[in-house]
């Protein structure tokens, strides 16, 4: 009865194994240079980030306003309570203005075109400076976040990876404990074994069966988190290259040298500084005079007090401030404070990334010797496992040294899969430190 359910139990199983192995041909696989590809073009968070840079890019344009020339139209109908108007008909007066003069008429329709031509704004262009910079900032800024989220995607690609290969060894852990468990039944059959030994087995087939099953819900889970970092509700595949060669190696001063070279997060301060000086520049600037010059022409269904229907005027401004209350010097205190926090800022991400370098380079190496070490382990495991089999079916070790050997072999391989996914991780994050990933 046992044997009939368990065979039946192992046919439904068999027949999860195939729906799943649909379901994983079904999943969309890209390549990692399509998913960064994908993820540039369609991720809510880059898309977030766009938005904040052609926001201060258009700060910027709205400081340059005041260096700009405008030009405003207006035109109105006005009502007046009573027109007056002076008549110099039978005048010597007549000659010169012919006609009533109108001062005031009842009702006039007017048009009106004016146009500023700012001439010398010296605060108005440090001003716009330092929108510019601060745009600039920000460009970086989102740069530096593009390229932390495409690391992070390569290094969820890895973990997904490290997740399939652990569903791989539980498959063939799997197996391995199946065959087992066969082996046992037939020594118990031929009195070489006592029946314990079968429940041994059959016990270790549901333990692997239960790694499975946590496994494959490990890999469905790094699948979906692929697609959510695609902008996408359903899971995802990326195909990984092959590994790339380790900058493990490589001198810590140009490791370091290359990163505060590429870097957005250095071209970021670097505006930020660069922004509050230009900002410190526009508060002393406050007290140069500013002159600017404006025309206008005008028209109206009514003549002006000149005669005629329409006229031009030319204007030349000069407007200097003397004392604003403070404002000047207020604008020139917030200024320099910026600076002093920009530069403490640069100095401080600099030391950060000294340091990210140092410790993703370090990282690397120990990956590397793990996954080394884990190899070994496996193979070392490996050879344990087939002699255990061989002197079980040779009836000279116990099932229990069986079970065990092949409990370290299973411990082994999924710790060599996880040590290679640490080691693409590692080496994702060593890219990112050095400013790649673009």
């Amino acid at each position: 009865m046992r044997s009939t359910v368990g065979a039946l139990f192992l046919s439904v199983l068999g027949s999860a194994h195939l729906a799943r192995a649909e379901d994983d041909r079904s999943l969309k696989t890209l390549t990692l240079d399509q998913a960064l590809a994908e993820l540039d073009s369609q991720s809510p968070t880059l898309v977030q980030v766009r938005s904040r840079v052609a926001d201060a890019r258009a700060l910027a344009t709205q400081a340059r306003v005041p260096l700009i020339p405008t030009v405003v139209a207006t035109g109105g109908y006005t009502r007046n309570s009573a027109d007056a108007r002076v008549d110099f008909a039978g005048t010597p007066l007549a000659a010169l203005h012919p006609g009533a003069l109108i001062i005031q008429p009842l009702g006039v329709w007017t048009v009106a075109g004016t146009a500023r031509v700012p001439l010398i704004i010296p605060n108005a262009w440090a001003d716009w400076s330092a929108a510019e910079r601060a745009a600039d900032a920000v460009a970086a800024t989102a740069e530096s976040a593009r390229l932390q989220l495409r690391a992070s995607l390569a290094e969820a690609a890895w973990a997904a990876a490290a997740a399939e290969e652990i569903v791989a060894v539980s498959e063939r852990a799997v197996a391995v404990a199946e065959e087992h468990q066969r082996s046992a039944a037939r020594g118990v059959t031929a009195g070489t074994e006592a029946p314990l030994a079968v429940l041994k087995a059959e016990t270790e087939v549901v333990k692997r069966q239960s790694d499975l099953a946590q496994a494959r819900a490990n890999r469905e889970r790094s699948h979906l988190a692929l697609g959510v970092l695609l902008g996408k509700t359903e899971p995802m595949r990326v195909l990984l290259p092959s590994e790339p060669g380790s900058e493990a190696g490589r001198e810590v001063e140009s490791l370091v040298t290359e990163a505060l070279q590429s870097r957005p997060e250095i071209t970021a301060q670097s505006a930020q500084i660069r922004a509050a000086q230009a900002q410190a520049t526009a508060a002393r600037l406050r007290w140069l005079p500013q002159i600017s010059g404006s025309g206008a022409v005008f028209a109206a269904d009514v003549p002006y007090p000149t005669g005629k229907k329409e006229g031009w005027r030319l204007t030349l401004d000069a407007l200097w401030p003397l004392y604003d209350g403070g404002l000047a010097f207020g604008k020139r205190d917030q200024a320099e404070a910026a600076l002093s926090t920009a530069r403490a800022a640069a100095e401080a991400q600099r030391l950060s990334i000294v340091q990210e370098v140092q410790d993703t380079r370090r990282d690397v190496s120990v990956a590397k010797e793990r996954l080394r070490l884990a190899e070994q382990q496996r193979d070392l495991a490996t050879a344990a496992a087939a002699s255990a089999k061989r002197t079980f079916e040779a009836g000279v070790a116990s099932s229990l040294e069986v079970l065990d050997a092949n409990d370290k072999l299973y411990q082994a391989d999924v710790a060599m899969a996880d040590a290679r996914g640490r080691l693409g991780i590692a080496r994702v994050a060593l890219d990112r430190a050095l400013g790649r990933m673009r």
